[in-house]
C-alpha cells in the first residue's frame, strides 16, 4: 500500500472519529483531554473497515513481551512503552507483515518531539513499512477551532521523516467539527 492510500484511509477513520466520538474529544464535555488510549481505541475501530482483513489492527499491542532498549522505547507520561496503534500480521515479523506503526497524541506536539524518533526507532527495528504521529492538537483549543490535527511520516526505506502537515484544510477542518458539533446536539 502507498503512503498516500494509507494516509487517506487514516483520514477518512479520524474524520469519522471526530464526528462520532466528538463528546470524546470536545473539551466541552470533559474538565481534560482524553488519553491516547481511548482516542487509539476508536482511531482502530474505525480504521477496521477501511484495510483488508488480513490486517490486524491492535492498540497497544506487546505480544512479545520484549524488554526493548531506552533509545526504542517509547514511554510517556503514563509510563507506557509501546505504540498506540499498529496494523500488522501477529505474530510475523518483515515489512510485508508490519503496515503501519502509529503514535497518537492529544496535546500539542512539539517541534523537538521524541515521539517520531522513537517510533521510527521501532518501525526500523520491527520493519514496519510507515510510522506516524498523529496529533489532535486539542491543546489549541479555541472557538473555531477546538482541534487542529497535524501529522507526521516516517517510510521505512526513506532516511529522513517527511515534514509535519495539517491533516485537513482550515475548511475541511471546519466543516467536520461542524458535522460533529450537529451530530452531538441531535
Amino acid at each position: 500500500m502507498l503512503l498516500a492510500d494509507l494516509q487517506a484511509r487514516v483520514r477518512i477513520a479520524l474524520t469519522t472519529t471526530i464526528v462520532d466520538e466528538w463528546g470524546l474529544l470536545s473539551l466541552s464535555t470533559g474538565t481534560s483531554r482524553p488519553s491516547e488510549r481511548a482516542v487509539a481505541f476508536h482511531l482502530g475501530w474505525h480504521l477496521r473497515p477501511m484495510v483488508e482483513r488480513s490486517w490486524d489492527i491492535d492498540c497497544e499491542y506487546n505480544r512479545s513481551g520484549m524488554a526493548l532498549e531506552e533509545s526504542v522505547r517509547l514511554v510517556d507520561h503514563d509510563g507506557r512503552g509501546i505504540p498506540d496503534l499498529i496494523v500488522h500480521h501477529r505474530g510475523k515479523l518483515s515489512p510485508e507483515h508490519n503496515l503501519l506503526l502509529l503514535e497518537l497524541s492529544t496535546g500539542q506536539m512539539i517541534p523537538a518531539d521524541p515521539a517520531l524518533p522513537r517510533a521510527t526507532a521501532l518501525q526500523r527495528r520491527f520493519g514496519y513499512q510507515y510510522a506516524g504521529l498523529l496529533d489532535l492538537n486539542l491543546a489549541t483549543y479555541s472557538d473555531d477551532l477546538p482541534l487542529a490535527p497535524r501529522w507526521q511520516w516516517s517510510i521505512l526505506e526513506d532516511a529522513a521523516p517527511l515534514p509535519a502537515e495539517d491533516v485537513y484544510t482550515p475548511e475541511a477542518l471546519a466543516e467536520i467539527i461542524e458535522r460533529a458539533e450537529h451530530r452531538s446536539r441531535s
